[in-house]
């Protein structure tokens, strides 16, 4: 397969970034006991669907994941289309957080991705900001130097959020400028020296949502109206 090129004629390769669907982290007005383990809800399945229709003309040599069973869902409708299996990296698994820490901390600052110097205390984090946003780069750059042209990429919105900070050379406490709907498509286009050094970064889409009709935002964040959800319940 021939590479894909940049004007200047570096290797060029492409990230089809998606955020997984739709998942609820409430059961019966309780946090449920392990988040790592929550499965899609009928609308993610539909996402899930909806993606796969959305991309069946574009070609993927690699399908990556998180491996956690929300992004295996969503990514499983494009593996099957395509015959190929699906990878994963437990280094881009979402931001690890404690059900049995946050109730009884102050919740809504979950609603703004790592702005708080305190985040992590005040949503029972289990790792801090700075360790999550280095595992996600550095696993990220390995997969850039591994042998592919054009790949998808199905994480979570906050792994996403801070791939898109790395993008565009910002921080982590930056996060929340890059909300994604649950099952939308970013395009990411990277050129590499021949050593695998990462010399142009390229946002080419951002926050495609999986249902083209889906085009007016609400008021809130996907990440407020989920703790906006999680705030309803405990009261």
């Amino acid at each position: 397969m021939k590479n894909n090129l940049s004007l200047d004629g570096h290797t060029r390769k492409r990230i089809y970034l998606f955020r997984h669907g739709d998942v609820s982290y409430m059961t019966n007005g309780q946090f449920v006991k392990e988040p790592n383990h929550v499965d899609l809800t009928p609308k993610g399945k539909k996402q899930a669907l909806a993606i796969d229709e959305n991309t069946k003309n574009v070609r993927f040599d690699r399908i990556v994941t998180s491996g956690l069973p929300r992004t295996i869902q969503t990514a499983t409708p494009i593996a099957e289309r395509r015959g190929i299996s699906i990878d994963s990296y437990s280094a881009l698994i979402e931001y690890q957080w404690s059900p049995q820490t946050i109730v009884d901390t102050s919740i809504e600052k979950l609603g703004f991705l790592f702005e708080d110097p305190e985040f992590q205390v005040a949503t029972g984090g289990l790792e801090t900001m700075d360790d999550f946003f280095n595992r996600i780069v550095q696993q990220l750059m390995n997969l850039l130097r591994e042998d592919w042209h054009q790949i998808a990429l199905v994480l979570h919105g906050a792994v996403n959020a801070a791939i898109m900070c790395w993008v565009n050379d910002l921080e982590i406490n930056q996060a929340s400028k890059f909300d994604q709907d649950h099952g939308a498509l970013s395009v990411l286009d990277f050129d590499l020296e021949n050593d695998g050094t990462v010399i142009r970064k390229c946002i080419r889409r951002f926050n495609v949502p999986p249902f083209s009709d889906d085009l007016d935002p609400p008021w809130m964040s996907s990440w407020e109206s989920t703790v906006a959800k999680f705030i309803k319940d405990r009261r």
